[in-house]
């Protein structure tokens, strides 16, 4: 055949509606580039487009009819769902996600376990089993949730068994956690020191992985399909190259050991806190099993909440899978609100400005002390009035010193600390009048110094 008698080429684009992942991209593409007349095809959630390079022998109501045989639907998916089957499932989920935010906030609750110092790998075991039930459920219970269901709908709509697809993930997610968690202790043992994340770096993390979370909840609540498109999927050719993409059972589980690990670097309180302990330890073997032992105390609560997915069958797994979705969503604007609190950008508004001291605040003519009392519910009193231009005395007195709350930081005031059993004193510098937030490192309880002028006398 001759270069002027080869048949010409066309690059068509078709609009398609319903796709979530790359696992979508992948099952067009290789549906697409089958089909007679069809050089090669790929497909985009993100844009909600298929494109193709055919010749003239193509039909396009053959390309029509493959992408509907799929399940996916022609044209540009819709901003809003319309069927009010979906909208009556997140509707009574979302009662219970009000529930879960109200729990979450009653406190922590190691502030009923001893010194983790003196209790060996059996109090890091109960730290984290008392972990998997608290606080840090709202980000890595939220991820671990979001993997499983995400699986459940994977393996769904390919038709797979659901329940061994999600307990293969999640059991490859506890086993990258665990591993991981090992590992990266035995490198917090060998640098022997002890050291923060800063604080910026904290809230950046934070603010990711709400918004990856919230754009998994959406997909899964099925609420918005234009919105399921963009949640966040890795490229086909980096997943490919990596390992990680494709219907490969073994490139999923190695995705799901890899998220399992990076949980190790998200601002959980209690983490940060045996962190803290596997740093002083100046130990690699000790700290490693340190780490390890606690992502094990933490395994029974994600397991239990990673098999929800698998309880239900048929369109019961569907409203089951938006429920998840929104407690999914639950979670993100829990950790969204956490970290707004850490950049120190507070949501409360028309509170009346105090006229004097606070009762917890005692004033000498060259002084000042603030008297605060941090347990597994956060600060007590979590409002402290002074007077301006005079040295304070912070006295913090911690009675559940790994919690949440003991890990203390503000940026208004500039400074991070990790409380110690017992007394702890903070000099602040002589203040100017106005408000100065605190909070613990994830954000969850947060407090003030709310700073006033002295009166005449006073100043005198």
């Amino acid at each position: 055949m001759t270069v002027a008698s080869r048949p010409a080429k066309e690059l068509i684009t078709v609009s398609v509606a319903g796709m979530t992942c790359s696992a979508c991209e992948r099952r067009i593409a290789k549906t697409l580039t089958a089909l007679p007349g069809v050089v090669s095809a790929t497909a985009s959630t993100r844009k909600g487009t298929a494109s193709l390079i055919v010749t003239s022998q193509a039909s396009r109501a053959s390309i029509d009819w493959a992408i509907t045989a799929l399940g996916y639907g022609l044209g540009r998916s819709p901003w809003l769902n319309r069927d009010p089957l979906v909208w009556r499932s997140a509707g009574m989920a979302a009662v219970f996600v009000a529930i879960l935010v109200w729990l979450v906030g009653i406190g922590d609750l190691t502030g009923r376990i001893g010194d983790l110092s003196t209790g060996g790998l059996l109090l890091v075991l109960a730290l984290g089993l008392a972990a998997g039930v608290s606080t840090c459920m709202a980000m890595v219970g939220g991820i671990v949730l979001a993997v499983s269901a995400s699986a459940a709908r994977r393996s769904s709509a390919r038709g797979k068994e659901t329940e061994t697809t999600v307990r293969r993930t999640n059991l490859a997610f506890q086993a990258g956690r665990i591993g991981g968690f090992g590992l990266l202790g035995v490198a917090l043992g060998a640098l022997g020191g002890r050291a923060a994340m800063p604080q910026a770096v904290v809230v950046t993390l934070m603010v990711v992985v709400a918004v990856a979370m919230l754009l998994v909840g959406i997909r899964l609540t099925e609420l918005s399909p234009r919105v399921a498109g963009w949640s966040p999927t890795i490229p086909a050719a980096v997943g490919d190259r990596l390992g990680l993409t494709g219907d490969d059972p073994a490139r999923r589980t190695a995705s799901a050991v890899i998220v399992g690990a990076a949980t190790f670097f998200l601002p959980c309180g209690f983490t940060q806190a045996v962190q803290l302990y596997a740093f002083s330890t100046g130990s690699p073997k000790a700290a490693g099993a340190i780490m390890a032992t606690f992502a094990i105390g933490t395994a029974p609560a994600l397991l239990a909440i990673a098999g929800a997915p698998t309880l239900f069958t048929g369109t019961s797994r569907s409203a089951m899978l938006r429920a998840l979705g929104v407690v999914v969503i639950g979670f993100a604007v829990i950790n969204a609100t956490s970290a707004m609190r850490l950049a120190g950008l507070e949501l409360s508004v028309g509170a009346s400005a105090p006229q004097a001291v606070s009762t917890n605040v005692t004033v000498t003519p060259a002084d000042q002390t603030i008297n605060t009392e941090q347990d597994g519910d956060g600060y007590n009193p979590g409002e402290a009035v002074i007077y301006a231009g005079r040295p304070t005395h912070w006295v913090l007195t911690s009675t559940a010193p790994f919690s949440c709350a003991a890990s203390l930081s503000s940026q208004d005031l500039g400074f991070q600390q990790v409380l110690n059993p017992g007394l702890n004193v903070v000099e602040l510098p002589k203040l100017t009048p106005g408000t100065y937030d605190y909070s613990c490192s994830m954000g969850m309880y947060s407090g003030r110094i709310v700073v006033i002028a002295p009166p005449p006398a006073a100043t005198s």
